[in-house]
């Protein structure tokens, strides 16, 4: 569940990284952001290195957005641990 300015840092891209004493400065940046501008959901990639649409697998550049519809899927990174996401939106 996300909500419109909620971050993504480097432990929502890959599982293999977690949020604890030993996380690097680097994996403590922010690197994307969640956002409902206009009656649409984005993600607002600020340095997803490897973001990418499916299944036409189109590369999503730092400092670009990607719309979130519903049912579509991303890979927020293509190295070892990164995440899927598939997307369900809700009305409430």
């Amino acid at each position: 569940m996300v909500w419109s300015g909620q971050s993504v840092y480097a432990w929502h891209v890959n599982r293999l990284v977690a949020p604890n004493e030993r996380t690097t400065a680097d994996q403590k940046k922010r690197v994307g952001y969640f956002v409902f501008h206009n009656d649409q959901w984005w993600l607002v990639n600020e340095g997803i290195h490897g973001l990418m649409s499916l299944p036409d697998r189109k590369v999503v550049a730092i400092g670009d957005k990607l719309r979130l519809n519903d049912n579509a899927q991303f890979i927020l990174s293509p190295e070892e641990g990164g995440r899927l996401v598939v997307v369900q939106l809700v009305v409430n």
